[in-house]
């Protein structure tokens, strides 16, 4: 009997810390991609920008044409700095919703 019990212990244990370990813990409405563009006040789009999203300690670079795509990043209101040649470092406050999302972000 206390084998039997113990079996059960074990295998209950090693369900839910697999579970809880597990990547795919996270549903796929708490992350999401993000693809946006980085442009100055006259919407001169701005390459390699480098764009930090704090929340999630995620990072990358725009492209030539100041075109950026991130991926997995939390749902939610997010901090964004952006560092730039032309404008020094700028923190942005965005919102990234479910389902993807597309951000144009300008820089004053």
């Amino acid at each position: 009997m206390f084998i039997k019990k113990s079996a059960l212990f074990v295998s209950l244990l090693l369900f839910v810390g697999i579970g809880c370990a597990s990547p795919g813990s996270l549903t796929s409405d708490e992350i999401t991609n993000v693809a946006g563009v980085v442009v100055t006040a006259d919407y001169d789009r701005v390459p390699n920008a480098e764009l930090h999203f704090t929340a999630d300690d995620l990072r990358t670079t725009t492209t030539s044409d100041g075109t950026f795509t991130i991926y997995e990043v939390s749902v939610g209101t997010q901090t964004v700095s952006i560092n730039t040649q032309s404008h020094g470092t700028v923190e942005k406050e965005v919102e990234i919703v479910n389902e993807g999302t597309r951000l144009q972000i300008q820089l004053d």
